[in-house]
């Protein structure tokens, strides 16, 4: 057999004394017919390296040492015989050689406790991988390890790859360089020096400091769930033989969970129509009420939906609860909790998350809790904490994803919001303009609580309706930081006492007076109550785009702040209460039930296309929003739950009430409401406006979420349970005793965000200023599983491999973007050598004839 001008010696076993025959090096499956000869058949055709040249790579080990059970086949304890740098760190898989750095030093194919593993790409598991930690630049193989590799930014500073923590600080190295780039960048600890770790940092980064937390998996469910370790109560869900997921619960804090895979339900392609359809088997156990529902993206980058309900159960105990509603979803399954009753009973808050992750795998997480331990002054308890933690997605990843420990350091200037509120100023809104007002004093405490400088400013569903004039056309009620101001807004018959700055009548005068300018310059009553004069073909969608296009770009950072405008360097939210849909014609025009064809239960066809308010708003995507800040505006609606009648003036609201309002019904399970499509596009939260409980329940939401989007954003993804504060100086030591250990509390503590990747601070333990020192250390996931339904890429393709980097045999081939096929790389991987050229269709390297 020839190669490259060379032949094997038909007189040697093996030609190249490399440690392999020729015959598995060529390919070889059987012994040559009617010979006696015994030979060790190639397990991987795929795979052939060079029986003439000892090195086939030319990465310093022979190709023998490499394939040490001399079967052909890269198994998944070696290395690969043609792929120079096995683990795509960017160091070659053999000796050093002159200027390239190599792993295996004395190319004997076994790890010595002084070298880097070749098959790993972070042989300490610090987080860095070999190749950064030895200061390499340049991608020995760019054909093969192009999404892999990573260069060392600071070559000249390098630490130890097989001691992960270099310096001896006790905190890990990947935990210090936090971006794992081999710099040390603004607010990173030095992995080189051991006197850093002091201070906050010091309080919480070192590996004895970290908060712990376990880990419970399951692959046929394809889930990993991090718990806290009072979780000593977990059991898997059966059907038969099949784990579809599992059961857990925490007696310290009287928290349970259920978490499995399933199909998404027949006609559901997102997790909002995941969510609607198993509503049904989760009220079936209990009467739901006061929904909240959220949509966003995973750490993986799924879609997702957050949505959590009140269910009825006031006998039923927790555990019992728990297990119904594995009965419910999951009928004729195995695996329950123990009998021993929880002790306590309902009725429960249900915290649910809708992960769907594609057309073929649902995962659902519910965590079940006392509603009483959740909510009122339970709000920061730790059940109300474990049960945010585990619904918010940052407890759940894919059966195999790994973790890595994060240290970052970071100060926390000031964050401003401007919040704009759109309400109804129809006649059926008297209840529940007043029920916000009820929630108004709560929401500016828990504002004034955290570090935002907020602001409020109302219009009406009538704002945008022609020229200004004596009604609520045209009229803002101003930026404000005066709460009274806003409870006057809603409070009926509240009216202004003087025809400048005057005061309005029927709310608080403390801790400030509510002012008004007394004429109608900012509306009806002189700029107190809204009223119930405005039109009833309400366009609260077209009033939030207007007054959004009067306000911005708004004023600039550090200039004198005014009523009528936003300030630029301030997050706009916009909050719509109303309970009709949206009548929006044009830009200054509605009709009733959407004009033509409409009635109150289906929208007519005059209504304007609900795809350009997402698109002024925002979607979430890459897409420029089209409003003049061109940034995403978060859309909040309190408003009628799909499938409900709202608004009726007279008699039981149901859907054959004549007095109703305009609330077109859902389709085939799907919602055809135009607001809550706006929501949900842009992330926000999606409450119900049926009663004063539901509208408190919507605005603690709303302002939970502005708290945490305006917060810290951490790096990488954490885990909520992992996480540690500590800061350098708070507001409040007198009452803030732990600076060293901040508690987790909305009062005076601090409080993660798992959607929004956030951090904020409340009350006494906020930093002391804006520039004091805040350290965070938490857990964090690491995306390595790329595919959907679970398990590894093209894991069921004859030619998959467990060790290549593109999951194929051989360096032609690699997994195709679904993850299900082995498909030949474009020019072959780049595998084809001088004098030959690749054949995509053989997907093989053939020679150039002249």
């Amino acid at each position: 057999m020839a190669y490259g001008g060379k032949k094997t010696h038909p007189g040697l076993a093996d030609t190249d004394k490399d440690g392999l025959p020729d015959g598995l090096e060529a390919g070889v499956t059987a012994a040559v017919t009617g010979t006696t000869c015994t030979i060790t058949p190639d397990a991987s055709t795929a795979v052939n390296t060079s029986p003439v040249n000892p090195d086939s790579d030319g990465d310093g080990l022979l190709d023998g040492a490499e394939d040490t059970n001399k079967n052909g086949k890269v198994d998944d304890d070696e290395t690969h015989p043609l792929l120079v740098d096995t683990d795509c760190d960017g160091l070659r898989d053999g000796p050093t050689s002159g200027d390239v750095k190599g792993e295996d030093q004395n190319g004997n194919g076994i790890r010595e406790a002084t070298e880097t593993d070749p098959r790993r790409f972070d042989t300490d598991g610090d987080g860095i991988s070999d190749g950064v930690e030895s200061g390499v630049t340049q991608n020995l193989d760019t054909a093969n390890c192009a999404a892999i590799f990573r260069p060392d930014i600071n070559p000249g500073s390098t630490t130890n790859p097989t001691n992960p923590d270099s310096d001896g600080d006790g905190v890990s190295d990947g935990a210090e360089d936090n971006n794992q780039n081999g710099g040390v960048d603004s607010g990173e600890l030095d992995p080189n020096d051991n006197s850093d770790a002091s201070g906050p940092a010091g309080q919480v980064c070192t590996t004895d400091n970290l908060r712990p937390v376990t880990f419970k998996s399951e692959e046929g469910a394809d889930i990993k769930l991090a718990l806290p370790p009072t979780f000593t109560e977990v059991t898997q869900i059966k059907s038969g033989n099949e784990v579809k997921g599992l059961v857990g619960y925490d007696s310290t804090s009287k928290v349970a969970f259920l978490a499995f895979r399933t199909t998404p339900p027949a006609g559901a392609t997102d997790p909002l129509g995941d969510e609607e359809e198993l509503q049904k088997a989760i009220a079936s156990k209990g009467a739901l009420r006061n929904r909240i529902a959220q949509t966003f993206k995973t750490w993986e980058g799924f879609e997702a939906v957050q949505a959590n309900y009140d269910q009825a159960g006031t006998s039923t105990d927790l555990k019992r609860r728990t297990d119904q509603l594995v009965d419910a979803l999951l009928p004729g399954s195995t695996g329950r909790l123990s009998s021993a009753a929880a002790g306590v009973t309902g009725d429960f808050r249900l915290q649910t998350l809708f992960v769907h992750r594609s057309p073929q795998s649902l995962v659902v997480l519910i965590a079940v809790a006392p509603l009483t331990g959740v909510t009122g002054s339970n709000r920061s308890s730790p059940a109300a904490f474990s049960a945010k933690d585990l619904s918010d997605g940052s407890a759940l990843a894919q059966f195999g994803e790994p973790t890595a420990a994060q240290c970052e350091r970071f100060t926390l200037p000031i964050s401003k919001v401007d919040f704009i509120f759109v309400v109804d100023d129809s006649g059926s809104m008297a209840s529940s303009q007043l029920s916000l007002a009820a929630t108004a004093q709560s929401a500016a405490n828990a504002l004034n609580a955290s570090s935002l400088d907020w602001r409020m400013a109302l219009v009406t569903s009538s704002y945008h309706m022609g020229a200004a004039g004596s009604s609520n056309v045209g009229r803002v009620r101003q930026f404000t930081r005066n709460v009274n101001n806003v409870k006057a807004w809603l409070t009926q018959n509240s009216t202004c006492s003087g025809t400048t700055n005057g005061t309005c009548s029927g709310v608080p005068t403390t801790p400030e007076r509510s002012t008004c300018p007394g004429d109608a310059s900012q509306g009806v009553n002189g700029g107190c109550w809204v009223g119930l004069d405005g039109s009833g073909n309400e366009g609260v969608l077209g009033a939030a785009r207007k007054v959004v296009d009067d306000m911005t770009p708004g004023t600039e950072p550090g200039a004198t702040e005014s009523g009528l405008k936003a300030r630029k360097d301030a997050t706009l939210v916009v909050i719509l209460l109303g309970d009709a849909d949206d009548q929006t014609t044009g830009y200054n025009t509605t009709a009733a039930n959407c004009g033509t064809g409409g009635s109150k239960d289906t929208a007519g066809s005059s209504c304007e296309n609900v795809a350009n308010f997402v698109r002024f708003f925002g979607d979430r995507s890459e897409l420029e929003p089209t409003n003049k800040t061109k940034k995403q505006i978060i859309v909040h609606g309190i408003v009628c739950p799909s499938g409900q009648a709202c608004g009726c003036t007279s008699g039981t609201c149901t859907t054959s009430n004549s007095t109703r309002e305009f609330n077109p019904q859902p389709v085939g399970g799907v919602s055809k409401l135009r607001h809550a499509a706006v929501v949900n596009a842009t992330g926000g939260v999606l409450g119900s406006i049926l009663d004063t409980s539901s509208i408190e329940t919507s605005m603690e939401a709303i302002i939970v979420d502005a708290i945490g989007n305006a917060g810290y954003k951490t790096l990488k993804p954490p885990i909520g349970a992992s996480i540690k504060v500590a800061a350098a100086s708070v507001r409040d030591p007198a009452v803030c005793k732990t600076g060293n250990d901040i508690p987790r509390s909305t009062v005076n503590g601090f409080d993660f965000d798992g959607s929004a990747r956030t951090l904020s601070f409340f009350g006494a333990c906020r930093p002391a200023t804006s520039s004091t020192q805040v350290a965070v250390s938490y857990q964090y996931w690491v995306d390595q599983v790329k595919d959907p339904n679970g398990g590894v890429p093209c894991e069921d393709d004859p030619k998959y491999s467990p060790t290549e980097p593109d999951h194929c045999e051989g360096p032609t081939l690699g997994c195709n973007e679904a993850g299900d096929q082995c498909v030949c790389k474009p020019d072959c991987g780049g595998a084809c050598g001088v004098g030959t050229k690749c054949n995509m269709t053989a997907c093989a390297c053939e020679v150039i004839l002249s």
